[in-house]
């Protein structure tokens, strides 16, 4: 839906208009509802007050009526006290014990527990607030005389010095609510009549400048724009026309920009109708040398092709022989490993010989030593035949001097044939140790020999492995150079393959670069005949324009009278 500028103004500064009074109104009327409440609040505060003033004179009195009158004339004058329809007075002691009440039944007893139905201790709070301040109000809820239903009343208690005695009195104030019922009533009325006053007050001006904002947008605003608005309708790409000039505002500053840039314009299109025919012009003698180029960048790309196979193959081949040289180093690698692990074995063992020739020859010490300490037994067990021949001796001579002695000599001849049977048996045992000596002799004789024999044997041994080392160390040397050379030639063969590698990216670069270039050629040749068609396209566009008789400076004079 169109909706025209002089709708959507007058709409706008409706909506502020309107949004202003709105929140206006609101806020005053909200004013005048708070205003009215305040009253209320403020009448009801003032009923309250006067009530309270009223009950407060009234125990005053009677305070003064007990300090002058002995407690039984009190009490009398107390209870015989009345005001308004209920009023009464009654007297507590701090301990919450009735003294004086118009209900005989509560007189004498203990009343801390009394409450209303809201759970208010009416006689305990009333005794707290004249212990701690001397007198007090308090609000609760109390039966009328003679009827069941509960009304909230107001007391005010005040303590006797001296006496022990609380005097007070209450007066109900259900009237005081309705009296402000009735005053809420009153004040909403007046509250009411003034919001409709306001209301009809904030449409009268919201008229009032609705119309003033309709003259001032038809005469300052639309007006004109639609005066320029009904020249450019009729503007025909006629650049020597211009638009009047007739406020100085906005809108005027609108129509001598707009004249301003149609003179630009004008300047610009006369210009461009030159460069477009040098555009057809050259357009033509591009796309010939995009012929050109094409061409050439066609068998360019063939060559780079062929090149970029040829390099492949090569660093395919790099790559085999970068792989069979990585092998041979790994061979090598291995070979110089177990070379030098067999020379370090070798090496190993001939430290092994070397400490069995020296156990060989400690062992063969050790034997030689034994034959001879064997041979010292021989002499030791010679001493033990000649000890045995000379006991079996003595033990013949025992016997004899045994049989001499007759009776007496029995027991001794026994011992006498017990020590030479004892000495026959040292020298039974005596050869069969010889005889074991003897043999170990010849063992010992036989393991000297073979003892020496072995070391010979080791010695040769040890010469063998000395020599067995010599050779794996001038091996070791040997493999490790040619480890050492092919390592360098793996290394030469992998930079070669990574060189390659790179003449094959670059040719393949260089290819992409080339197919590039060819497809832009292609696309700069399509764009060229394009170029061209639009060319002819902007001629004829261009000359759709009144731009009228060019001059030397290639400007038409434009009607200015009104910028």
């Amino acid at each position: 839906m169109r909706i025209s500028l002089r709708k959507k103004v007058l709409g706008l500064t409706l909506i502020c208009v309107f949004s202003i009074a709105a929140v206006i109104s609101v806020i005053s009327i909200r004013n005048i509802t708070s205003r009215g409440e305040e009253r209320i609040a403020a009448y009801r505060a003032t009923l309250l007050s006067e009530r309270k003033q009223q009950i407060k004179g009234y125990v005053e009195m009677a305070v003064r009526v007990v300090e002058r009158l002995p407690a039984e004339d009190a009490k009398k004058v107390i209870r015989s006290l009345r005001y308004g329809q209920s009023g009464y007075l009654w007297i507590n002691d701090f301990k919450n014990v009735m003294i004086l009440h118009p209900d005989p039944r509560l007189e004498g007893k203990d009343q801390s527990d009394l409450r209303d139905p809201n759970g208010v201790y009416i006689l305990r709070e009333i005794t707290r607030v004249c212990r701690e301040k001397g007198e007090g109000f308090l609000n609760y809820m109390w039966k009328v005389p003679g009827q069941e239903e509960m009304k909230p009343k107001i007391s005010f208690a005040k303590a006797i010095p001296g006496k022990d005695w609380i005097i007070g009195t209450g007066i109900y104030v259900d009237d005081v609510e309705k009296a402000v019922l009735k005053e809420r009533g009153t004040i909403r009325q007046e509250v009411s009549n003034s919001i409709v006053q306001y209301i009809a007050i904030s449409l009268t001006v919201l008229v009032l400048m609705q119309i003033m904002a309709f003259f001032l947008v038809n005469r300052f605003i639309a007006g004109p724009i639609e005066t320029i608005t009904g020249r450019l309708k009729n503007f025909d790409n006629d650049l020597t026309a211009s638009v009047p000039v007739t406020t100085a505002d906005e809108v005027g500053e609108l129509a001598r920009w707009f004249n301003e840039h149609i003179g630009r314009l004008h300047h610009i299109i006369v210009k461009l109708s030159g460069i477009t025919d040098k555009i057809h012009s050259h357009s033509g003698a591009i796309a010939s040398t995009m012929d050109q180029q094409s061409g050439f960048a066609t068998q360019l790309s063939s060559s780079v092709v062929e090149i970029s196979s040829t390099m492949e193959e090569f660093s395919s081949t790099a790559s085999q022989i970068a792989q069979h040289s990585q092998g041979v180093v790994e061979r090598a690698d291995k070979t110089l490993a177990d070379s030098k692990n067999g020379a370090a074995e070798v090496e190993n063992l001939t430290f092994k010989i070397n400490d069995i020739s020296q156990n060989i020859q400690a062992n063969l010490s050790e034997i030689v030593e034994l034959g001879r300490k064997s041979k010292e037994i021989n002499k030791v067990m010679e001493i033990i035949n000649n000890i045995a021949n000379q006991t079996k001796l003595i033990a013949f001579n025992a016997a004899l001097e045994a049989a001499s002695a007759g009776e007496a000599g029995k027991r001794f001849g026994v011992v006498a044939v017990e020590i030479r049977r004892l000495a026959d048996s040292v020298v039974e045992s005596t050869a069969e140790i010889e005889g074991k000596i003897t043999e170990i002799l010849d063992s010992v004789n036989r393991l000297v020999m073979s003892s020496e024999k072995s070391s010979q044997l080791i010695q040769e041994g040890q010469e063998y492995a000395s020599h067995t080392v010599v050779m794996l160390i001038e091996s070791v040397d040997g493999v490790e150079e040619t480890a050492n050379a092919a390592r360098q030639i793996s290394l030469s063969t992998q930079q070669q393959q990574i060189a390659s590698s790179q003449v094959v990216l670059a040719l393949k670069d260089i290819e992409q670069g080339v197919r590039f270039s060819t497809d832009s050629i292609y696309q700069t040749n399509g764009v060229t005949s394009e170029l061209a068609e639009l060319s002819e396209q902007l001629r004829t566009l261009v000359s759709t324009f009144k731009i009228g008789a060019v001059t030397g400076n290639n400007e038409t004079p434009v009607d200015r009278e009104n910028c």
